[in-house]
């Protein structure tokens, strides 16, 4: 490995930068003018110039951010994407402790392919309450379709599956409290009932009719904020065999298709926690153990 303090040789070599370093934006010619920014560059309504936001994408940066450019009094227009939800608390818990106890986390990487047809994109998420869709409509925040691109006339256009993505989302936040409530009376647990979570039960406030195209000038929109997701750069690793076409890396289980390769921190790399804090333990402990039995 070839480094800033010159040439280093290791007989395993562990690669712990992650997956999810390095911003991904849809390929769009937006209308000059337009300041554009990842969601990993903002920090605040502050920073950004006066007017409107278009926030792309509704994960948990999306929906988070828009949130708080709508308290900040912005007007905000986000636009949706096909991304499950997670209540913040479930049955007087904070909804990730049934999570890890119910082994909801541990489903396997494979599983989870065979069940959605390929990795989802991470539920949303609030940090300290429950955010939804028809949530944040109920802010005032405008909530469109997925972003389709830009037309010959530069105006923004927008698919018309709104409804689809708010449906998507409720079905996804019952479902997850469908397994921990078996979860829970497989294992006799006394945990109180379920109440209303008002952020889910709040009746959706949707365009009419349904905004499928906008001009950026007109809306007075003068950001647009892209949290449409990230991948890993893995340009520097120059190995043949040890990235898929796309740049990515080839393991199972954080374990190279190369011997004495190592890949850590990766996004769903076994099971669903792994990428998150919770896993990093279990996770670096696995690894040492194959790099020991395999020296």
């Amino acid at each position: 490995m070839t480094t800033s303090r010159g040439t280093l040789l290791a007989r395993n070599v562990v690669i712990a930068s992650g997956n999810l370093n390095c911003p991904v934006r849809p390929v769009a010619a937006l209308p000059p003018g337009l300041r554009q920014i990842d969601a990993s560059d903002y920090r605040s309504a502050a920073d950004l110039p006066a007017g409107a936001v278009l926030v792309v994408g509704s994960g948990q940066s999306g929906a988070q951010i828009a949130e708080e450019l709508a308290e900040a009094g912005r007007r905000v227009f986000l636009a949706t994407s096909r991304v499950g939800r997670l209540s913040r608390r479930y049955r007087g818990r904070d909804i990730m402790l049934w999570l890890v106890e119910s082994g909801f986390l541990d489903v396997r990487r494979d599983e989870i392919i065979r069940l959605a047809g390929r990795i989802p994109p991470r539920g949303l998420l609030g940090v300290e309450h429950t955010i939804s869709l028809q949530g944040l409509g109920a802010q005032g925040v405008v909530l469109l379709g997925r972003f389709a691109g830009v037309e010959d006339d530069g105006r923004l256009s927008f698919a018309d599956d709104l409804e689809e993505h708010i449906r998507f989302a409720n079905e996804a936040s019952a479902n997850v409290k469908r397994y921990i409530d078996e979860y829970i009376s497989r294992s006799g647990i006394d945990a109180p009932v379920s109440e209303p979570d008002p952020a889910e039960t709040v009746a959706a406030q949707l365009p009419n009719p349904a905004v499928r195209s906008l001009d950026a000038a007109e809306s007075g929109i003068t950001t647009v904020v892209w949290c449409t997701g990230f991948r890993g750069d893995f340009s520097w690793v120059r190995l043949s065999g040890l990235l898929d076409p796309e740049g990515q890396p080839v393991h199972e289980d954080g374990v190279a298709a190369l011997p004495g390769i190592y890949f850590a921190g990766l996004d769903f790399a076994s099971t669903r926690k792994s990428g998150i804090i919770l896993a990093i333990a279990e996770e670096a402990h696995r690894l040492v153990e194959h790099i020991v039995r395999h020296s």
